[in-house]
């Protein structure tokens, strides 16, 4: 199993019980379903299992106008409309000035995935406007390819989250889980939706072979910020290529796709 991510979880030395928590949510999850099937539910819109491209918000964390602007009537960064063949992710980064962030999502992580991108782009979010949006083609999964996550129930401040991937991917490719939050456009001073990373962990190592023997199965007790509700968190799971852009993506709200 991989180490954990310490500045996520806050503790570096309980791994190896957070990891038993993590599990025994997961199965408690289960159990809670397996009296019975529960009718096909309608696609939930927080499952990108359809998205063709994936859209990467980033703001600096003083940039209120980027959080608030509307696409439809602004030119500002940082709130570019996914469009109906695309999925969102949103990353606040921390404010250049050091000061108090006006949007208190600020994760550091945020910086770490612009540099992955490309080491140039966080110095965009040093100037006015404090915001950059970037756009990614997903690759539709390959024979022998499943990939998904699987998230517990909330317990005592953490989800138990679970990476599932098999197949052979592109070399220097890397798996990576965070948890999300859903903020509806029109609340909290965003006119689009929003889906703010808010704990993030990786890079996490991808089967080295083909065959269901090969499969990783990584878990996870993230644990969710303070600032946070825990009623509009969710899993995400998505795979970098060695060029950083996002290759695939998957939520746990995905109930309409199969299990890995």
């Amino acid at each position: 199993m991989l180490d954990m991510h310490p500045p996520i979880l806050g503790v570096r030395r309980s791994g190896a019980r957070l990891a038993a928590l993590a599990a025994a949510g997961l199965a408690a999850s289960s159990a809670a379903l397996a009296g019975g099937r529960l009718p096909a539910a309608a696609p939930d819109p927080n499952c990108p299992v359809t998205a063709r491209v994936v859209v990467e918000r980033f703001v600096g964390a003083a940039c209120t106008d980027c959080w608030g602007a509307d696409p439809a009537s602004s030119r500002l960064p940082g709130a570019q409309d996914a469009g109906e063949d695309g999925w969102s992710l949103d990353w606040i980064a921390p404010a250049a000035s050091g000061d108090n962030p006006a949007l208190p999502t600020a994760l550091s992580e945020s910086l770490e995935r612009l540099a992955r991108l490309d080491p140039r782009l966080p110095a965009r979010l040093e100037a006015a406007p404090a915001a950059f949006d970037t756009q990614s083609e997903l690759l539709p999964a390959g024979p022998g390819h499943r990939f998904g996550v699987h998230a517990s129930l909330p317990w005592k401040g953490y989800f138990g989250v679970q990476l599932h991937a098999t197949g052979t991917w592109p070399e220097g490719a890397t798996g990576w889980v965070g948890l999300v939050e859903n903020v509806k456009g029109g609340t909290g001073g965003t006119v689009v939706d929003r889906h703010v990373v808010r704990a993030v962990t990786g890079p996490l190592a991808l089967p080295a072979r083909p065959g269901t023997r090969h499969a990783v199965a990584p878990l996870f007790a993230l644990r969710w910020p303070e600032t946070a509700r825990p009623d509009r968190v969710m899993a995400v799971a998505w795979i970098e290529g060695r060029d950083g852009r996002i290759l695939q993506i998957a939520t746990d709200r995905c109930k309409d796709r199969p299990a890995p």
